[in-house]
């Protein structure tokens, strides 16, 4: 193939430059929530971030009841967590992206994402949302709305369409 314009790799990364925001210098962070759509957030974080030249947080939330203290050990929750960052960094060594995981307790998602993102100066957050069919589309949860209204970054919402329903062939 035949670039006219310039060469590929200076393409991606203007491109990765420009998902980040004009004048943008910091990381990515990827939330991962256990859904279907973690793989596509990390796979889509670590191609802009190499692109980018730039680093990967990859950050799991542990919700803790306020019945708990903060710092409770929560071992299904937290074997939980491992597996999935575990996969994510399988996901960022195979695109060669430099990825950083980790596993935050805190009482609420929304302000640990948005805490997680100051903290590592990042640039952009991408977070997930699988869509319940059986909710209007007007509402996003508390944590997403939380990180959409508080970010100090540019947020990239990626949303799966809900399930449709199966329906029965007619003749």
């Amino acid at each position: 193939m035949v670039h006219l314009w310039g060469s590929r790799a200076r393409e991606e990364t203007e491109i990765s430059k420009s998902a980040l925001g004009e004048g943008a210098t910091g990381d990515i962070a990827v939330v991962l929530c256990g859904d279907k759509l973690d793989a596509n957030l990390v796979y889509l974080g670590c191609q802009m971030a190499k692109g980018a030249k730039r680093k990967v947080h990859l950050v799991h939330v542990i919700e803790v009841p306020r019945a708990l203290p903060l710092k409770a050990v929560l071992t299904q929750e937290s074997d939980r967590a491992d597996k999935l960052l575990n996969a994510a960094m399988e996901i960022a060594e195979k695109v060669g992206c430099e990825a950083v995981a980790e596993v935050v307790q805190a009482r609420d998602a929304g302000p640990a994402i948005v805490d997680e993102a100051k903290d590592h100066h990042c640039a952009l957050i991408l977070i997930g949302l699988v869509r319940n069919g059986n909710k209007p589309v007007q509402e996003l949860g508390k944590t997403v709305q939380y990180v959409l209204a508080n970010a100090p970054c540019r947020v990239w919402l990626v949303q799966d369409p809900a399930p449709r329903p199966q329906h029965a062939l007619t003749h």
